[in-house]
């Protein structure tokens, strides 16, 4: 087998993990393996692991109750988001699955692209990360407009108005998945919709930190 990303073989290590849970071997090599940094301590609300303790964006009221974030955007991952989100390379996302937890609770709500987005982008990442966790993805939220986000300041993302809309009523407690956390916006702002139309709780999970 060879590593996703740099093409190199991979030489599986055989550990508890991979013994007893055999469904998401490493497909990466042990050199692309550690260019990953795993968030092991950081915002107990958030996962910023630039805090021990709660970080100032979460000391304010969301509908987001929490947000599990599995790895640090550093230079490695960006490189890898690069390739994966913007130059289309969807076999990426496999190399993933090691870091991924087994079981998560809640219906899977990947948040959604516009269609603009997704027409240009070909896939939606959100969703791509929801089937890796093998839970079906749930669409109950949709996308108003294509504005990048990853463009626009902290202030600009928090004064915007809020671009999700809701396709339809929702119950229970609901596992909103994307991407990247940066300042929580997006994620809060997608839970909000969510609460606001039926939800009783609302938890985020992301593959990375910034």
């Amino acid at each position: 087998m060879k590593c996703v990303y740099c093409f190199q073989p991979v030489h599986p290590k055989t550990d508890w993990r991979n013994a007893f849970l055999p469904g998401r071997p490493s497909r990466l090599c042990e050199e692309c393996m550690n260019g990953f940094e795993v968030i092991t301590e950081g915002c107990p609300r958030c996962c910023n692991p630039r805090y021990s303790e709660t970080c100032p964006d979460c000391r304010q009221d969301s509908a987001l109750l929490s947000n599990t974030s599995l790895l640090f955007y550093n230079d490695f991952a960006k490189e890898w988001m690069a390739r994966f989100k913007y130059r289309g390379d969807y076999e990426l996302i496999a190399s993933m699955s090691v870091f991924l937890p087994y079981f998560v609770r809640g219906k899977a709500v990947p948040v959604p692209l516009s269609d603009v987005r997704l027409e240009e982008r070909g896939f939606n990442q959100a969703e791509a990360i929801t089937e890796l966790l093998m839970k079906r993805p749930r669409p109950y939220l949709k996308r108003s407009h294509s504005e990048k986000q990853a463009k626009k300041s902290k202030q600009e993302r928090e004064r915007g108005a809020n671009p999700f809309l809701p396709v339809q009523q929702v119950r229970g407690n609901l596992l909103l998945i994307d991407d990247i956390y940066t300042t929580g916006t997006t994620m809060k702002q997608a839970a909000a919709v969510l609460k606001e139309n039926g939800a009783d709780s609302v938890r985020g999970l992301t593959l990375f930190h910034s």
